[in-house]
């Protein structure tokens, strides 16, 4: 019963701090509807490049991931960021962000070719690629929470998710589900309003949904992450 009390504290902690950051950078919000704009004009410039172009939008993709991670870790290291973190953040992971997406490629592709003949082959790839979106949900905090990189971050990955499944995915599972149905309740709101005036209202609270969802990931993550239930126990009853 204990545990259950810790694991609440430790929800709770993780959503206050999140408020806070959140509070005190809300334009970090907006940077995900910079990155959609972003990505639709490199979207379109590399269209009629081919695979040259799938490639160059790729590396796009995961420079603004790569950015977005810097202003979540500048956001949790000292609770503020700023515009220089967004621009510098898209080399700083980016490299990290390639390997582990090229390292993944290959498995995805066998698969898809293996099961696209077989029985029930999109059901499988389903649960292939479920099995790998739980395996491997804490790369993007082990990413800028520890030095981990490469293959390793498969293996950390996995191991933590082992060691903590119950305490990290019932709250991402939550988030999910409440967050997809809170979007499409604010969409239905959105109707009658000129399309452009939709696009961005929709894209601003999405931004905020989504940046308030990371930072908790990232506050839990920093909680769960070398620690054990006893510890985090101790550290219940010290508080």
């Amino acid at each position: 019963m204990q545990i259950f009390q810790v694991t609440l504290w430790l929800y709770g902690t993780a959503l206050n701090r999140s408020f806070q950051c959140l509070r005190k950078n809300w334009l970090a919000s907006l940077a995900p509807v910079v990155y959609g704009i972003g990505l639709a004009v490199v979207g379109t410039i590399v269209a009629p490049l081919g695979l040259i172009g799938a490639m160059l939008y790729s590396v796009a993709t995961q420079a603004c991931a790569s950015s977005a991670l810097f202003l979540i870790k500048n956001m949790l290291d000292s609770g503020k960021t700023d515009v220089n973190d967004f621009l510098n953040g898209f080399t700083v992971y980016i490299w990290e962000l390639i390997t582990i997406s090229f390292i993944l490629w290959i498995p995805m592709r066998v698969a898809a070719m293996g099961l696209g003949s077989a029985a029930n082959g999109a059901l499988l790839y389903f649960l292939f690629k479920l099995a790998l979106y739980i395996i491997l949900n804490a790369v993007p905090e082990l990413i800028y929470q520890s030095r981990t990189s490469g293959l390793e971050l498969i293996g950390a990955s996995y191991h933590f998710i082992v060691e903590n499944w119950l305490e990290w995915l019932v709250p991402n599972i939550i988030f999910g589900v409440a967050g997809f149905y809170l979007l499409d309740v604010f969409e239905s709101y959105l109707f009658g309003l000129p399309g452009f005036m939709q696009l961005f209202l929709y894209a601003l609270v999405l931004g905020v949904a989504l940046t308030y969802f990371m930072t908790f990931r990232g506050f839990l993550f920093a909680e769960l992450h070398g620690t054990t239930q006893r510890s985090r126990l101790y550290r219940y009853n010290m508080r």
